[in-house]
């Protein structure tokens, strides 16, 4: 599949799992907004987004502003990265 055919859902995970990486350890936290501007976003979308993502347990909150990816949103990064 290539990035055009993703849903911004799709390349914020993706944004967020690549950010995490940076740090050596995939399920650190990170800015949201900051993955956001990587994966093209205003950050209201990015706010619907994270909502939609938490509520769905593939994001956690970790503060205002930083969220981190859960083992189930880590397979789902993983996933679409190797499709």
């Amino acid at each position: 599949m290539s990035r055009k055919n993703r849903t911004k859902d799709e390349n914020f995970v993706i944004s967020l799992y690549e950010e995490a990486e940076k740090s050596g350890n995939a399920e650190a936290p990170v800015d949201r907004y900051h993955a956001g501007e990587r994966a093209h976003l205003a950050p209201k979308g990015v706010d619907t987004i994270c909502k939609l993502l938490i509520q769905a347990n593939f994001v956690k909150k970790s503060g205002e502003v930083d969220v981190y990816l859960t083992p189930h949103g880590l397979k789902l990064a993983e996933r679409l990265r190797c499709e």
